[in-house]
């Protein structure tokens, strides 16, 4: 049963859908690091610059980095992965970081 219905779905709008999806999480990567990024200009919260930064490493560069990488200059997908997943745990040990420190008022 499952194989039928893997066997309907059509690869080139598979692919389309999943350009698409790249392109929104870029765009939500921005928009969450310019609210987190306004944050802190407007707190001068150092943890928020942690934060912020954070959020633009997992959500943007990981995207901008695979359509660059891999559509443009058809380097391997586990390559691209591999330094994906770089910028993700980058980003996360960053927001993690700004979660934690101690607040300097």
């Amino acid at each position: 049963m499952l194989d039928i219905t893997l066997q309907s779905i059509d690869l080139e709008t598979l692919r389309t859908v999943r350009q698409a999806s790249e392109a929104i999480i870029i765009l939500f990567g921005l928009a969450i690091s310019y609210i987190a990024y306004t944050a802190y200009r407007q707190n001068q919260s150092r943890p928020m610059l942690f934060i912020a930064v954070g959020f633009v490493l997992v959500l943007f560069v990981p995207g901008v980095a695979a359509v660059v990488l891999f559509l443009l200059l058809d380097v391997p997908s586990p390559i691209v992965n591999s330094i994906n997943q770089f910028f993700e745990l980058a980003g996360l040990g960053l927001i993690l970081y700004g979660l934690w420190m101690p607040r300097r008022d």
